[in-house]
């Protein structure tokens, strides 16, 4: 029958701030959720808040975002999810959400994408030229929404133009306020105060205060009519807004005052110093005759108060920004331009000494203002969400499942070598590329070569029909003649960078770079399915590159060094140095509280575990073998991989989150308070903690171990803490790394080879 409603409802969740908590946006979706009550009575909503001081809510606020908590976001998402919501409205604000321009909220918003919850975001602001950090924001925020709604045709003619979102998803829905006359309490304070106000001409502002409102501008304009409108008072309603005073106090109040106070206009002002109801709000409209927004940006894409004074049918004059443009376009008010008080003292006059225009902008007022009634814009809305809620899917697979035993298994995409093969030449392998084009004058390093013939040696054993037109040979015989031309053993050290035209760019010297070299060549020398041929080059320059490693000094060369020379089947001197000078960092630097190698985590940090335990068990250093266990245990805690997440007893870096999440390039230090946000995280930490969980596996056969390699391996396919793949399957190649809010889409050298360098241990190990 026409005009029933289906008794099939759904659940929706608006993420926004919330009374008690002060703010416009609160105010707003806690209007709306009344709206939506009254108007659509099958659209069940539950709020979840965002929050920073503690306070206590009402019982439809069924989740607690701690805004400053960046973890909260995607917990609160996955309670969300749970609740069993059929759509989520996320209310976006810069503001009011942490990280860098509020980018903690994408944390949130992936996470429902991942879960197969679908949601609108409402833009409370939409700038023309936002910074890159902001547009990344809203972009990354944007693109999974099934639609986008803005306040007017201008905000969305900006977002369309900054390509937040598909045009087709953005909708213009407006703001929404209550009719006029809307009855309720009003305090006495308030009450008293339009009392004395009784027979006066009344302009008014009400809001948070803040210095963008631009007050000043409305008293100084106020001073320059004072003389021929004697009878007109401005009454500024509203408290400090909560952030401006926690910052600032009272500072922006006490500056208007004395302005005030200086034009000798105390009884023409009157402040109210109350965050007003809505009731009150009413009672403080019906008896203004013009509502003014003085506003100095002219950014502002939306404004509660002056929806509510056109709904309310006040005639207003306002500065020229965005929404009030669109708003008063229809005639209900005059806008001038920001901070001119002398052309906001003119719009005034125009409409204080001209009664008839007075009256036509007050009738316009009301005419768009039934347009705005929050009946209407709940219905529209409410369309919106039910459509929002048909598209609701199944979860997105997790990158890594658990078995009966709780023991974790990935599912390997096949090989596709051919990100590989496009960046490889017969000069080298391209370090950079843009997305998957190669940058050749980025040129090539004989870190990257190095990687490369790690990877050639491993694939050797790969069925041709694998390899989808990639030749391992190849690779490792260009491989083999740079690293040939790049060593000097006179010098014990290598050459590093070369340009694709064939120059080299550096002389020969010591760094990480010769550890690399030495690890791929023993690599190569003892790859059982490597052709001899280059299997002989590569132990031939290891003779001759070897005694390179008593020059190295830093602990992760050596490392790395070490890493090649126990592959070979004869022990060296080399290997027993590199052995004992592992084993006495770590006798030096390791605490009960800190047992690692060094004073802090930086790059590449399993491999120094790795390392020591592949050199204590060549040596059968029980002894030693147990202090790269103890190492990789504890950092294995680090980063989110402790013992928890098997079900043993956790280690020192506490319980795991089931997912890798490893130490940025901003490092970690012992001591430190650890950040938020410790920079973006790199393939190359993920590959390192794969290959030292392999190592560790081999060693002990402890399934723990097993768990941990692949686990660290789904880091590449998504089990991630923003759960994004860092592994490009349309590629085969892999991402620069995980960003604070995304993944870096550049595919260079160092990447690629990482995600094959950990899928060839896996895989050498029956692991996948």
């Amino acid at each position: 029958m026409a005009g029933t409603v289906s008794n099939i409802g759904i659940t929706l969740a608006i993420v926004s701030t919330y009374p008690p908590r002060r703010c416009g946006i609160a105010t707003y979706s806690r209007d709306l959720s009344v709206a939506l009550n009254d108007a659509a009575p099958d659209v069940r909503v539950e709020i979840c808040a965002l929050d920073r001081d503690g306070l206590a809510y009402p019982a439809t606020v069924r989740t607690v975002i701690r805004q400053d908590e960046r973890g909260d976001y995607r917990k609160a998402a996955q309670q969300v999810a749970a609740s069993g919501v059929g759509a989520v409205v996320i209310q976006h604000e810069y503001g009011i959400f942490g990280g860098v321009d509020g980018a903690w909220i994408t944390d949130f918003a992936a996470e429902l994408h991942r879960l197969g919850v679908p949601y609108l975001v409402t833009l409370h602001t939409v700038l023309s030229e936002p910074s890159p950090s902001q547009a990344g924001t809203l972009y990354r925020l944007c693109r999974n929404a099934a639609a986008v709604t803005v306040f007017t045709e201008t905000a969305r003619r900006l977002a369309v133009g900054t390509g937040i979102a598909p045009s087709d998803r953005i909708v213009h829905v407006p703001h929404g306020a209550p009719p006029p006359g809307s009855g309720g309490d009003v305090r006495p304070e308030v009450a008293a105060t339009l009392d004395r106000l009784a027979g006066r001409r009344l302009l008014s502002t009400f809001g948070l205060l803040s210095p963008g409102k631009g007050l000043e501008t409305a008293i100084a304009a106020l001073g320059r009519i004072a003389e021929r409108h004697p009878d007109v008072t401005y009454l500024i309603a509203g408290s400090t807004h909560p952030e401006i005073a926690r910052q600032e106090g009272e500072h922006y109040r006490d500056e208007l005052v004395l302005a005030v106070k200086g034009a000798r206009m105390r009884d023409r002002v009157v402040f109210l110093d109350l965050f007003l109801s809505d009731a009150e709000i009413s009672a403080v409209l019906a008896r203004t005759e013009i509502f003014c927004t003085p506003y100095r940006s002219r950014e502002q894409i939306s404004s509660g108060a002056l929806t509510f004074a056109v709904a309310a049918g006040c005639p207003v004059v306002s500065t020229s920004y965005f929404y009030a443009e669109d708003m008063l376009a229809g005639g209900a008010g005059i806008t001038v331009p920001p901070e001119d008080p002398d052309a906001y003292a003119e719009a005034l006059h125009t409409l204080l000494s001209d009664p008839e225009r007075l009256e036509r902008a007050r009738e316009a007022a009301r005419t768009q203002g039934a347009g705005l009634h929050w009946t209407a814009v709940a219905r529209r809305f409410a369309g919106i969400a039910r459509a929002t809620a048909a598209r609701r899917t199944r979860p997105v697979p997790d990158a890594v499942a658990t078995d009966a035993a709780g023991m974790a298994r990935v599912d390997v995409p096949k090989l596709k070598p051919t990100h590989l093969n496009r960046i490889t030449d017969s000069g080298g392998i391209v370090q950079f590329s843009d997305r998957a084009k190669p940058d050749l004058g980025s040129g090539y390093c004989v870190d990257d070569v190095s990687r490369l013939a790690i990877v050639a040696a491993g694939l050797c054993d790969v069925p041709v029909r694998e390899l989808k037109g990639a030749d391992p040979h190849d690779w490792l015989d260009t491989s083999l003649g740079f690293l040939e031309a790049a060593y000097d053993p006179a010098a014990l050290g290598s050459r590093n960078m070369r340009a694709a035209t064939g120059e080299w760019l550096d002389e020969p010297h010591r760094g990480d770079h010769v550890g690399r070299l030495l690890w791929s060549l023993g690599a190569v020398a003892a790859g059982a399915a490597v052709p001899d041929k280059y299997r002989e080059r590569a132990a031939a320059l290891l003779v001759q590159a070897g005694p390179g490693l008593r020059a190295l000094t830093s602990v992760r060369s050596t490392a790395y060094a070490l890493l090649g020379l126990v592959r070979i089947p004869e022990p060296t001197a080399e290997s027993a140095l590199g052995v004992a000078r592992l084993e006495a960092a770590f006798q030096s630097a390791a605490t009960d509280d800190w047992p690692w190698f060094e004073d802090e985590l930086t790059y590449d940090n399993a491999r120094l575990p790795q390392a020591l335990l592949a050199g204590a068990e060549r040596a059968g250093d029980a002894a030693m073998a147990g202090h790269a266990l103890r190492a990789l245990d504890w950092y294995l805690g680090q980063v989110g991989l402790g013992a928890g997440a098997g079900g043993e007893e956790d280690g020192p870096g506490g319980e795991a989150e089931g997912h890798l999440t490893l130490v940025g390039n901003l490092w970690r230090r012992k001591g430190a308070p650890r950040p938020a946000y410790e920079g973006d995280e790199q393939p190359i930490d993920a590959a390192a903690v794969v290959e030292a969980c392999v190592e560790a596996w081999r060693v002990t056969g402890r399934e723990f171990y097993a768990d941990r390699a692949r686990r660290a391996f789904g880091w590449f396919l998504g089990a991630n803490r923003l759960g994004l793949p860092l592994y490009d399957a349309s590629s085969g190649g892999g991402r620069d790394g995980l960003r604070e809010t995304d993944a870096n889409q550049n595919q260079g050298a160092e990447s690629t080879l990482a995600y094959y360098q950990a899928l060839l241990a896996l895989r050498s190990a029956d692991l996948v």
